[in-house]
């Protein structure tokens, strides 16, 4: 993660998205890695849900993680792990907060499409779901602003004028 962050300090950023995608979408099944599955043929991920096509980077940076960890310790560390680890040390390499970490997630199999797009909020929703959203996965209005950035302050613009944005405080 050290590397990836040196290289472009933006990798930080998208490693805690990824992971905050992950864990949104199913309140007591999140962070399990479902946001890296693949489509198949019998399985429509949550990469392709709406509030994920064009918005979610880094899967290569987890992708590559993952080939180092396998290469040392096969088939030990899940990438639900690997993602919850590589979105807290992204987060101290950028001058975040530590945090301790409980490890043993299990891999989803399954992914949920549907909930992603119904859990997982979106810049053309106001701010007021968008806030409800939050409150009931657990997390607060200051949570709510750290993790959705620019997609916040579209909300809070629809809100406003277009002259004039309206300013959320806090």
């Amino acid at each position: 993660m050290e590397c990836a962050v040196l290289s472009d300090p933006r990798n930080a950023a998208k490693i805690v998205r990824l992971h905050f995608h992950d864990c949104f979408v199913q309140i007591f099944q999140g962070c399990d890695g479902s946001v890296l599955l693949d489509d198949t043929i019998t399985l429509q991920g949550e990469k392709s849900a709406t509030p994920n096509v064009d918005s979610l980077k880094g899967f290569e940076i987890i992708d590559s993680i993952k080939n180092k960890v396998e290469s040392d310790c096969p088939g030990v560390v899940s990438c639900a792990d690997i993602l919850a680890i590589a979105a807290r040390d992204s987060t101290v390499l950028v001058g975040g907060p530590d945090w301790e970490m409980y490890l043993g997630r299990k891999d989803s199999k399954t992914a949920s499409y549907e909930l992603a797009n119904s859990n997982l909020p979106v810049p053309s929703e106001g701010i007021l779901p968008i806030i409800t959203k939050f409150l009931y996965q657990g997390l607060s209005v200051t949570d709510m602003v750290a993790l959705s950035g620019n997609n916040l302050y579209i909300s809070v613009f629809r809100i406003g004028s277009e002259a004039e944005p309206k300013k959320l405080v806090i």
